[in-house]
């Protein structure tokens, strides 16, 4: 079957989750605040919208792509894609009540990777670290706007 690799990182943000998950989903307003990008591919889908199967563009801070999404429920977003062809990950975001900070929510990025460079993303790769301080940058850049925008 091939090797495989997965990374997660997470955050604790004081602000409930439907409401990161509202700062998460409103994807035209990205370019305020970080250097992602997600756009639906097809034009005026709401990305709150979006269903298991359905296209998006992402970039995320200069790794572009075109994933299909797999699901999107109160709890997950997530996506599949490849990247170059070298690998092929599922992507997923969960967002849920914290367990540490009443009233906040614990945010998790997870991904799955396989394909023929995957140890790239072993421990010790720059690779992986870069992969992981990408994540943990838009992890800040959701806490600092999720707290801001919620009452």
């Amino acid at each position: 079957m091939g090797q495989s690799q997965s990374l997660s990182t997470e955050v604790e943000i004081q602000a409930p989750p439907d409401a990161v998950r509202a700062t998460f989903f409103d994807f035209p307003r990205y370019k305020q605040w970080c250097k992602w990008t997600i756009d639906p591919v097809e034009s005026g889908k709401k990305a709150s919208e979006l269903k298991a199967n359905e296209r998006i563009k992402v970039n995320l801070d200069g790794m572009a792509f075109s994933p299909v999404v797999k699901e999107n429920s109160a709890d997950c977003f997530s996506w599949e894609g490849s990247l170059w062809g070298v690998f092929t990950g599922k992507h997923q975001f969960y967002f849920s009540p914290s367990t540490k900070n009443p009233g906040g929510t614990t945010a998790v990025q997870v991904e799955d990777f396989q394909g023929p460079l995957v140890f790239l993303m072993a421990p010790g790769w720059s690779f992986r670290q870069k992969t992981l301080d990408n994540w943990d940058a838009f992890f800040e850049d959701l806490k600092k706007e999720a707290e801001q925008s919620s009452p």
